[in-house]
């Protein structure tokens, strides 16, 4: 039986929804391709939800390698849906780097703490309120103001094992 083809809308869904990039998070490849989750051999299902973007090196590791299991790719899918509702482009690019690092503190420039506010707020960060660089504003009546202009953060225990799990694949909900 001949394969449907995917509609344009949703693989554009699929591939926005993975940010144009490998959904396994130790990947992140730019080259892109549709997968099944469940194969269209067993499902005819072309819908978003049983689609996802992986790179031509992770599709052949999921579907003919069967290196990457089917739990696995279900998880990635799972995750993106939380990590893109959720987190901010920033916040997902430092979870990825903190991940590759290991590091535990970070520091932020001007507007830092409104690029990591969910990650504040679920408790990944805290703002360790170091004084650093700052802008102040003094009016002529009076008013008077001072800006930081650096953000210095610790990725808490709870940070520290979401972007473990965020990083192997592992359930984050």
């Amino acid at each position: 039986m001949q394969r449907d083809p995917v509609s344009a809308k949703v693989k554009r869904a699929v591939l926005v929804e993975a940010g144009h990039r490998c959904a396994i998070p130790t990947c992140r490849a730019t080259t892109t391709e549709i997968a099944h989750i469940v194969p269209w051999s067993e499902s005819r299902d072309n819908s978003f939800e049983n689609l996802i973007a992986l790179c031509p090196n992770c599709h052949t590791r999921f579907d003919q390698k069967r290196e990457i299991d089917r739990l696995a790719v279900k998880m990635y899918k799972h995750n993106l849906s939380i990590m893109n509702n959720r987190y901010g482009e920033f916040e997902r690019r430092l979870f990825e780097v903190l991940a590759k690092s290991g590091e535990r503190i970070f520091v932020l420039g001007p507007a830092g703490d409104l690029l990591v506010a969910n990650a504040v707020k679920d408790g990944f960060f805290e703002d360790k309120k170091v004084e650093g660089m700052g802008f102040h504003v003094q009016a002529s009546n009076g008013f008077s103001k001072n800006f930081p202009m650096t953000f210095t953060y610790w990725v808490t225990d709870t940070g520290v094992e979401f972007i473990k799990r965020f990083a192997q694949g592992a359930d984050i909900a």
